[in-house]
């Protein structure tokens, strides 16, 4: 995890593995979620994220749809749903800005470097 409350899944070229992530965010106390919950929440962030990231250059229309679901949940501000981007993050102790951020940057990187994950 980063001081900010994220894992650090920006590194160059690291894949995002399911259980490395969840077990990260599991292992640090940040947040309200504990145990089962915590690895719940903590699964549904990475699904989210894997969708944003392996399907944002995608050109197929199944991929598509997957990137603009994946892009509207990350970017839906205000929402008190609980399993909200911003609720999510919030239990898991995570800054959904900071993260966004993050996010927006591999996409550009990516696209700068024409590169695709999928």
């Amino acid at each position: 995890m980063t001081e900010a409350g994220a894992v650090d899944i920006f590194e160059a070229d690291r894949p995002l593995e399911m259980t490395t992530f969840v077990e990260e965010v599991s292992e640090f106390e940040r947040g309200y979620a504990r145990g089962p919950e915590r690895e719940l929440l903590s699964a549904l962030l990475f699904d989210g994220i894997q969708s944003y990231l392996n399907y944002g250059n995608s050109r197929g229309s199944e991929s598509r749809a997957r990137y603009r679901e994946a892009y509207g949940w990350i970017h839906k501000k205000n929402d008190s749903y609980v399993f909200s981007f911003e609720s999510v993050c919030e239990a898991l102790g995570i800054d959904p800005d900071y993260l966004r951020v993050g996010l927006a940057n591999v996409e550009v990187s990516d696209l700068l470097r024409g590169k695709r994950r999928n």
